[in-house]
């Protein structure tokens, strides 16, 4: 705190539970296309006031993060500009970083002017060099060159405003970035980004003269290939984890971009037809490891699973079994659902938790399974039986969800099989023969289970046990080693 602390305004320090000793300043936009109001918190008055902290104002202004914008729609040579600049900045902090070489020469600038400069364009060609690497395995024989404009070695625009880039393709000479596709062009974005992301040890650590910086993308899967897209996620959720100084927000309508699994990472839901805006923090959340590889492996399997967050009726379904039901009977009753496979009754839960942070109305239909099973010549406790409450503690949690239990299975529930192999030709044979009771069985069931009929959800404890009585009964298990 600076001595003269008195007189820059100390009745504005606020000592909070959560966050310590500290003065709160907020901007509040009330529409759109007009300035934002800064407010400061009163901690006499209990509530945050128009203006600002009295001589707080300048240390703010040099701790506000500077942002950095980029539209798919923007320019291409305004977003050319923001990546050289962007660049500029990750080699001089590479140049200043070298104390072996380049930090004698900024102690010693007009003896080792040359020298500096010399050492940059090696920097450049160096991240050039990576950027090639990165591009060229979505368009191969694709080159990258960095062309600064600036003949002073050590100015703050050692890369000046006019420098550019220039792109090489094979068998073709090199022309302005301008001159080339807007895949491509994009394609440099992520890769930039993927290359000052690149952390050869660990984390870099917050300096104390570091400038706090926001990189704020629009629809950062525009004009890309599926396989870009996915790699430029990574390159995304990467480079805000290496680079301290840097905060990146994204809007996207790609769900390929939503990724669960990754640590500090706040995915914001917004609905226009919902007055309450809804978000979920992973950090809140708190999936375990284990939890963690499951969405991991979910996504790589599925890579569009995550498309629930762009809709609001939503099923639950622990394979492609009842995924392919639904969706036959959805269509059928002309109901807007979508459905999420799950890959695995154990990963229903982790995705209920999530629906339930966007308070997001959905359904659970899962197969009961069986108490006990057979195990090296042993009957044992089934751990899939135990998922089964695991499941309906989460739906009634928050209260946003219905479950609907199989017993044992959909084959046995509706077709009075037990299957080991073909569960999907078999299905798919049910739902093309209209005319058959077991169509119109699973038809009837489903349709109600779609419609939100009460009676047939499995909920509670009660409603499960009532109808796990009612099938134990009907099919005269009290022999049965894998039901008593």
């Amino acid at each position: 705190m600076p001595e003269d602390e008195e007189t820059i305004g100390s009745r504005w320090k606020y000592s909070g539970s959560e966050d310590g000793e500290c003065i709160k300043v907020r901007w509040i936009w009330s529409k759109p296309g007009v300035k934002g109001q800064k407010q400061s918190y009163n901690p006499a008055a209990g509530c945050f006031e128009d203006g600002g902290v009295g001589g707080w104002d300048s240390l703010f202004q040099s701790r506000i993060p500077q942002p950095i914008r980029i539209r798919p729609t923007d320019p291409v040579d305004a977003t050319q500009t923001k990546i050289v600049a962007m660049l500029k900045d990750y080699v001089k902090s590479s140049l200043k970083a070298d104390s072996s070489s380049t930090k004698a020469a900024y102690d010693q600038i007009e003896l080792l002017a040359k020298k500096v400069l010399e050492e940059s364009k090696t920097s450049f060609d160096d991240v050039a060099q990576r950027i090639t690497a990165n591009v060229s395995q979505v368009f191969p024989g694709t080159t990258i060159e960095v062309v600064p404009r600036s003949k002073d070695a050590i100015d703050e625009k050692l890369i000046a405003a006019d420098s550019y880039l220039r792109i090489g393709t094979q068998g073709h000479s090199t022309t302005p970035l301008l001159l080339q596709g807007t895949g491509l062009q994009r394609a440099l974005l992520w890769s930039a980004l993927s290359v000052m992301s690149e952390a050869p040890g660990k984390r870099k650590p917050k300096a104390a003269g570091d400038v706090q910086r926001i990189l704020l993308i629009d629809e950062p899967e525009a004009f890309l290939h599926p396989p870009t897209v996915r790699n430029a996620r990574e390159s995304l959720y990467d480079f805000a984890l290496n680079n301290t100084e840097w905060q990146v927000i994204a809007t996207t309508h790609s769900p390929i971009f939503i990724d669960l699994s990754k640590n500090h990472t706040t995915i914001i839901r917004v609905d226009p037809n919902d007055s309450e805006q809804h978000f979920v923090s992973t950090d809140v959340i708190s999936f375990d490891e284990d939890e963690r590889t499951h969405l991991k492996m979910v996504r790589a399997c599925n890579p569009v699973v995550n498309e629930f967050f762009f809709y609001r009726s939503i099923v639950l379904v622990e394979g492609p079994t009842e995924h392919l039901v639904v969706k036959h009977v959805a269509e059928k009753l002309g109901l807007e659902v979508h459905v999420i496979d799950c890959m695995g009754k154990g990963n229903i839960p982790l995705f209920a938790r999530v629906l339930n942070h966007f308070k997001i109305p959905y359904t659970a239909i899962h197969d009961s399974d069986t108490p006990k099973i057979k195990r090296k010549g042993l009957m044992v406790a089934s751990g899939t039986w135990s998922i089964n409450k695991k499941i309906r503690d989460t739906a009634l949690h928050a209260g946003f969800g219905q479950v609907f239990t199989q017993f044992p299975h959909f084959e046995g529930h509706f077709l009075d099989e037990e299957l080991t192999g073909g569960k999907v030709d078999r299905v798919l044979d049910v739902l093309s023969s209209t005319d058959t009771s077991k169509y119109k069985k699973v038809f009837e069931t489903y349709s109600r289970v779609l419609n939100g009929d009460s009676e047939v959800f499995t909920t509670t404890e009660e409603a499960f046990e009532e109808q796990r009585k009612a099938y134990f009964i009907e099919k005269n298990l009290q022999e049965n080693p894998n039901w008593i």
